[in-house]
C-alpha cells in the first residue's frame, strides 16, 4: 500500500512539473532551465519513489569532499589520463567503503582478475 501511494505521489510530481515545463517554456528567460529540468525530470523526484534515497544529495557531496580534494591536488602534477584513472580507482574505493567492503579485498581481486 505505502509504495502505490509513493508511485501515485511520484507520478502526481512527474505531471505537475510538465506543466510547469511547458509554461516555461514560452518564455525565453526560462528556455534553459526548463530544457535542464526536462532532460532530467525522471531523476528529479527519485526520493518520492524510494524510501531509501534521500531528498539532498548532502550524503553524496560529503562522502565525495575528500576525494575532490585529492583530485584537486592530484591535478596540479599528473596528466589528463593520470588524473582520470585516479579518479577512477578512488570512485571504486568509496563505492566499496559505502557497501561496507573491505577495499583492499575488492582491490585485490579487481587486479587479480
Amino acid at each position: 500500500m505505502f509504495d502505490i501511494l509513493r508511485i501515485l505521489v511520484y507520478k502526481e510530481a512527474i505531471e505537475q512539473m510538465e506543466i510547469f515545463l511547458t509554461i516555461a517554456k514560452a518564455y525565453k528567460e526560462l528556455r534553459k532551465i526548463a530544457v535542464l529540468l526536462e532532460n532530467g525530470l525522471e531523476q528529479w523526484f527519485t526520493c518520492l519513489k524510494y524510501d531509501n534515497v534521500q531528498l539532498t544529495n548532502n550524503r553524496a557531496e560529503r562522502e565525495l569532499r575528500e576525494f575532490v580534494v585529492q583530485r584537486k591536488i592530484y591535478s596540479t602534477f599528473r596528466s589528463e589520463q593520470g588524473l582520470r584513472t585516479t579518479e577512477i580507482i578512488l570512485s571504486a574505493l568509496a563505492t566499496w567503503k559505502l557497501r561496507g567492503l573491505n577495499m583492499f579485498t575488492m582491490l585485490r581481486q579487481v587486479i587479480s582478475s
